[in-house]
């Protein structure tokens, strides 16, 4: 393997110095220096809102950026000294990436540009001056290999149930799901018509269905039976990923499928269901974050 070469000091330098592709999980530690002539209070505020936002934006819109934190020097005890000693008004961005490919969509993309571009005039240039239209702010890129060690931490939101404290991440997410049909090839066609599926067909005819590894969250949940609601009957759902409830609705109709509950938002989730002409219950969910 090429190791990756650092990068610093140039405008238009945030570039991997190897081919794209050649390598898995690019780290990145991006440093950008804002010059001293700028005030630190509501400037310093705006910018530390907007790349809270940032971040926000970048999990929910780039799956190949894996981690995304954005840093300024630390200030909360001096026993801590920063060696070389940190410039006081810098960000400082620390990234994983799932490949080269995940990096280049990132910084060349319309997230971070529009940041850079709203906030550029805060930055200085390579030559310490005010940065000026269509420049770059002055950045350091030092690309990395892991090799060892693991990321500590709990998902946002973790909670034991009845103590308010976090719990451990939770582990056997569901991984497979079945369809058992009585006109198997039917009923593939239907699928294929609703969800563009794919099929590689195995032991004793099976279709299996392939989906390739994405950022997506998964979810599952435990609810109350409730036989008025539909959906709530007991036993269990699957739910498949859909960018759009009304238009998967629309394809399982012209397929020959029928609606079994209305599009709905509940705690951020968005979702309907269909039935497949067999009246098998298949659940819809629109991306959602976490």
């Amino acid at each position: 393997m090429i190791p990756p070469r650092r990068e610093s000091g140039c405008s238009g330098c945030l570039q991997p110095a190897i081919p794209l592709g050649s390598i898995k999980g690019v780290q990145a530690a991006v440093n950008m220096n804002s010059g001293a002539r700028t005030p630190v209070s509501t400037p310093s505020a705006a910018v530390e809102r907007d790349a809270d936002l940032l971040a926000a934006e970048v999990e929910a819109q780039q799956p190949g950026t894996l981690t995304y934190l954005v840093h300024t020097p630390w200030a909360g005890d001096d026993c801590l000294q920063s060696l070389p000693p940190s410039i006081p008004l810098s960000l400082l961005f620390f990234e994983v990436y799932r490949d080269a490919q995940a990096f280049e969509d990132h910084v060349q993309g319309p997230l971070f540009t529009q940041f850079v571009q709203q906030y550029g005039d805060l930055f200085v240039t390579a030559d310490g001056k005010s940065i000026a239209e269509g420049d770059r702010p002055y950045t350091t890129v030092q690309f990395l290999s892991q090799q060892a060690g693991f990321v500590r931490g709990l998902p946002q939101g973790s909670v034991s149930v009845g103590e308010g404290e976090p719990s451990s991440p939770n582990r056997h997410p569901a991984v497979m799901f079945e369809i058992i049909a009585n006109n198997q090839a039917a009923t593939q066609d239907f699928y294929s018509q609703v969800f563009s599926w794919n099929y590689q067909v195995s032991t004793g005819g099976f279709a299996y269905v392939h989906f390739p590894v994405e950022g997506q969250p998964l979810l599952g949940g435990i609810g109350q039976a409730n036989i008025d609601v539909p959906g709530f009957e007991p036993g269990h759902s699957f739910y498949l990923l859909v960018d759009d409830v009304e238009a998967a609705i629309a394809r399982a109709l012209t397929a020959g499928g029928t609606q079994y509950m209305a599009p709905a938002c509940v705690d951020g989730y968005r979702f309907a269901m269909i039935r497949d002409p067999e009246g098998n219950p298949v659940g819809l969910i629109e991306p959602f974050d976490g």
